[in-house]
């Protein structure tokens, strides 16, 4: 009885032990009979952060053991330890590649983590990236290469710096052509040195250079192809221009940047056949300009030659030159402006220039010839070299009434403001406000007198705020001060468009609504009208832009133009010397300008597209002579 219970017992605890072994899951780590896959690394990721980071991340699992092992794998080679991470609580770690073996094998990476406790590991987990090659380093160019002669033979060659971060040398190679075969020419292991100096080359044959910039992975990215070609002849010089003053021609061209430039020479050539029919002195490289004596009324043709330290030589572009007057012309005339146009007079080469969208109104000679003044819109007007080389704006306010200093780099002139302004013509600086007016005083007609040291104006006194009034002249100092009543108009008398002689002794002016007047300066208030031999009174017309008094260039005699019946103009002639005064010149004609002090080229109104010439000396019986077929035009004084 006792035998079978104890089997009984012994049978129930097989049977018990028996159910546990399968329902028990051996967890422990550190157990051999654990199950490895409860405490093996999942969710295994690997991600390429930067060039040189490969990121691994996983998901721990299971209780506490030693830590992680990683293996890496590189393409088909064996497994090789990479990192033991003693620390079970970590699920990130980095790798850092080494670049140069990224970019000399790029073949895929495998990565194979798994845990370890003691001896025991669990199962391990595999991931595969190719990384991405870092890219080659930008190229550099080449941006220059000089070379000299003086005082040694040598070769500079210049190129873009390297802003590569992992930069490791240039290379430099060299060939004689550009398709040639590259030779090692120097390499260069500081990024910051980007130019070489050498005295191997020769410039009577091709140099190709190139800059291959390498960096430290081993990749190379070559830059442009330079080429030193053999030296060429210099480059021709241009002429800036031929200007004719004074009996000589005066030549101007632009100076080379060639270091190797002997000099030049000027030539006188035939246009045709380019036969050089004289040739100057050689005239040293830094000298830019040259002149030749030459008559009036003369034109030919001139070149420069360049000379260079080699032997070789070039030509300029052949220029006429011509020694006869020039004009400027418009050809419409109208209050908003015109493109204008300059030219000389010669028969066989006439230089021509037009300056287009200046919106010029009555341009005119200034400074003896070597410049032209124009009225503008929005602004006083353009100062124009004699050959449309050069445009200067003169800032300011729209003139009128305008005059000039005696060697007319300065204007004088009256603003819509009805104040008088003082503009520099030569120089860069503001326009001057010289007076305030009021609102029952205002200006007009200034001009310099006494060697430019005052000024000479009509002023405008009314009664009170309405145009009944008396207008005087004055004088004042240039800078505005010291004003002087010079004439005694009374109640609503009006002397305007004053005009003083150069000799600085008579006064010529309007009594408006009366007739010209002259007045002995400085000892007489009002003067003595000034009438014909029949004793007809002269009215000038009142314009705002072209002067209608001109004293002659000896200042003996003035020309003159009124306006009959709001249609016709006549020209007179004043004589300071002679009785009459005054004498009837030219019907249907106005805008009159002196050539020398004998003729005058004036506007005739019975052709009004052109513009006549007369000498002054005529009688009124002598038709005028054609001058241009223009509307508009001022003869340039005889140089």
């Amino acid at each position: 009885m006792a035998e079978r219970i104890n089997i009984g017992i012994l049978t129930l605890f097989i049977i018990l032990f028996s159910c546990e072994d399968k329902i028990r899951e051996w967890d422990n780590p550190y157990d051999p009979r654990s199950n490895k896959s409860l405490w093996t690394p999942d969710s295994l990721d690997a991600t390429q952060t930067a060039e040189n980071i490969i990121e691994l991340k996983w998901v721990r699992k299971g209780r506490a053991f030693d830590g992680f092992i990683i293996d890496r794998k590189l393409g088909l080679d064996e497994w090789v330890l990479k990192d033991s991470l003693f620390d079970d609580e970590l699920t990130t770690w980095a790798d850092t590649l080494n670049l140069k073996t990224l970019v000399g094998n790029h073949v895929e990476y495998q990565y194979r983590i798994y845990a370890y406790a003691d001896s025991n590991i669990s199962l391990k987990k595999l991931v595969k990236i190719k990384p991405t090659l870092p890219g080659p380093p930008g190229s550099v160019s080449i941006i220059n290469i000089d070379y000299s002669h003086d005082p040694s033979k040598k070769l500079s060659l210049e190129w873009q710096k390297s802003p590569e971060p992992d930069f490791y040398k240039y290379n430099l190679y060299h060939a004689t052509t550009e398709s040639g075969s590259k030779s090692d020419y120097i390499s260069i292991y500081d990024a910051n040195i980007t130019s070489i100096d050498t005295s191997s080359f020769d410039v009577l044959s091709e140099n190709w250079f190139w800059v291959e910039v390498q960096d430290t992975t081993g990749q190379k990215t070559l830059g442009n192809s330079y080429n030193v070609p053999i030296d060429p002849p210099p480059i021709p010089a241009q002429f800036d221009s031929i200007l004719f003053d004074n009996q000589q021609f005066y030549f101007s061209w632009n100076m080379s940047i060639e270091e190797d430039i002997l000099g030049y020479s000027v030539e006188q050539v035939s246009n045709i056949d380019t036969i050089v029919i004289n040739n100057s002195v050689l005239i040293e490289r830094n000298n830019t300009s040259f002149e030749i004596p030459v008559d009036n009324d003369s034109e030919n043709y001139y070149r420069i030659k360049t000379e260079d330290v080699w032997g070789n030589s070039s030509h300029s572009n052949i220029r006429p030159a011509s020694s006869f007057q020039k004009i400027v012309k418009l050809d419409t005339v109208t209050e908003n402006g015109n493109d204008i146009t300059i030219m000389n007079l010669g028969p066989t080469m006439p230089f021509l220039h037009t300056i287009n969208n200046v919106k010029a109104s009555f341009p005119i000679w200034i400074q003896n010839g070597k410049k032209i003044f124009t009225f503008t819109i929005n602004n006083v007007g353009h100062v124009i070299d004699q050959d449309g080389s050069s445009i200067k704006t003169i800032s300011g306010i729209r003139p009128q009434d305008i005059a000039f200093n005696s060697d007319q780099t300065e204007a004088l002139f009256v603003g819509s403001d009805d104040d008088i302004y003082l503009a520099y013509l030569n120089e860069d600086e503001l326009t001057v406000r010289i007076t305030q007016n009021t609102n029952n005083e205002w200006y007009s007609d200034p001009e310099f007198i006494s060697d430019d040291n005052k000024i000479l104006y009509a002023q405008r006194k009314h009664f009170s705020n309405n145009n009944v009034g008396t207008i005087n002249l004055y004088t004042m100092d240039r800078d505005g001060k010291n004003k002087t009543q010079i004439t005694d108009a009374l109640g609503e008398e009006k002397f305007i468009l004053p005009r003083m002689s150069p000799s600085g002794d008579k006064i010529i002016y309007y009594f408006k609504n009366v007739g010209l007047y002259e007045l002995n300066y400085p000892n007489e208030k009002r003067g003595a009208m000034v009438s014909t031999l029949g004793g007809d009174s002269i009215i000038p017309e009142i314009t705002s832009y072209f002067r209608n008094i001109k004293w002659s260039p000896n200042g003996e005699k003035a020309i003159i133009w009124e306006k009959k019946f709001n249609s016709t103009y006549n020209l007179y002639v004043y004589d300071k010397n002679s009785i009459p005064r005054i004498r009837f010149f030219q019907s249907n004609a106005r805008y009159a300008q002196w050539n020398g002090n004998d003729e005058v080229i004036f506007k005739y109104e019975s052709k009004k597209t052109a513009m006549y010439r007369k000498n002054i000396n005529s009688s009124i019986s002598v038709d005028p002579v054609l001058f241009y077929e223009s509307p508009w035009v001022q003869l340039q004084p005889r140089q």
